[in-house]
Formats: structure tokens, C-alpha cells, sequence
């Protein structure tokens, strides 16, 4: 149940922990863009290396976009979301390289 005494859409009693962050498209874009140029570093230096670099991607562009990046340790699955809308493309590819089900488990936090 809500505050207000109706079901939750997801039918949960507990609290929600906030709302999903809201990325602008040249926010997601700018992402796209840095993660692009890496891939085939990534494919060569391997898993281990590649999200390390993955994870100073994502917090430099969380940086570059208002400091969110406490936000965005708080909600990881938005890089999954951005990169989804922006830039399947180089989400698969990266996904691929860092041999990870999806971005947000290899990002450390």
C-alpha cells in the first residue's frame, strides 16, 4: 500500500527507494560517445581491465553531467537504460567484451 492507501502499481507494501534517474538524450548520446572509442580496447586488455575503465567512464560522464554520480551508484541499471535507448549497439558490444550480463554489474559501487 501507498501513503495514500492504494496498492503500489507493483503490488509491494514497502516503500519505494526513489525514482529512476532521468537522463536527457545528450546526456545518453555523451555517453554513447565515450564508451564507443573503447571497445576494442576493452576486447584487447580483457574483462578485468575493461571495467575498470568501463567504471572511470561512467563516472567521469556522471561528472560531466551535475555530479551524479552518487545518483547514479544509487540506480546503476540507468546506464543499461541510457546506453539501451542511445546506443544498443555499443551497450551489446561492451557487454560482450567485459563478458558481463549487462552494464550496471560492472559497475563497482
Amino acid at each position: 500500500m501507498t501513503t495514500t492507501g492504494k496498492p503500489s502499481p507493483s503490488g509491494s507494501s514497502s516503500p519505494t527507494t526513489g525514482s529512476p534517474l532521468n537522463i536527457s538524450d545528450e546526456a545518453g548520446k555523451q555517453l554513447c560517445d565515450m564508451l564507443r572509442p573503447q571497445m576494442s580496447d576493452w576486447r584487447v586488455q580483457g574483462p578485468t581491465l575493461g571495467r575498470i575503465s568501463l567504471n572511470a567512464s561512467v563516472h567521469e560522464w556522471a561528472l560531466r553531467n551535475g555530479g551524479i554520480n552518487l545518483q547514479v551508484l544509487g540506480d546503476k541499471d540507468v546506464i543499461d537504460r541510457v546506453t539501451t535507448k542511445n546506443c544498443p549497439d555499443v551497450r551489446d558490444q561492451a557487454i560482450s567484451a567485459l563478458e558481463i550480463p549487462n552494464l550496471a554489474s560492472g559497475l563497482a559501487g
